[in-house]
């Protein structure tokens, strides 16, 4: 299984995931809805891919590290307070473990990201 098609499964294999504001929980999502990319900014990527190193504290995220990130629900909210969830595969070494981060607008051009690790459904 590929690591994008594995990202995928995990996204949905996500059950009982508490809601957020107006954004619905993950159970409820449709399938396919997840595409490819993130809707945050450079800053807010760097951000985030340090907090995911504090994380993932057995294992050192560099330059050199494959992060897949995938948007998994749009915006909702008006602006300077909306809220979006993304999936972020990271694979240190070969060990894929999948991310469910939460983002959440704190006023124009600020945002502030909320990091749950998702449960390995394939083990």
């Amino acid at each position: 299984m590929s690591l994008r098609a594995l990202a995928l499964s995990l996204a949905f294999l996500c059950i009982g995931c508490q809601s957020s504001g107006e954004l619905k929980p993950v159970s409820q999502l449709a399938p396919g809805v997840a595409e490819e990319g993130s809707l945050a900014n450079q800053q807010l990527i760097r951000d985030t891919t340090a907090g995911l190193a504090s994380a993932i504290k057995d294992s050192e995220i560099t330059s050199e590290t494959k992060v897949l990130k995938f948007v998994i629900q749009q915006p909702v909210g008006e602006p300077g307070s909306r809220a979006w969830r993304e999936m972020w595969v990271v694979d240190p070494e070969g060990l894929s473990r999948s991310f469910l981060i939460t983002f959440r607008e704190s006023g124009l051009g600020a945002a502030n990201f909320e990091i749950q690790q998702m449960q390995n459904q394939t083990q």
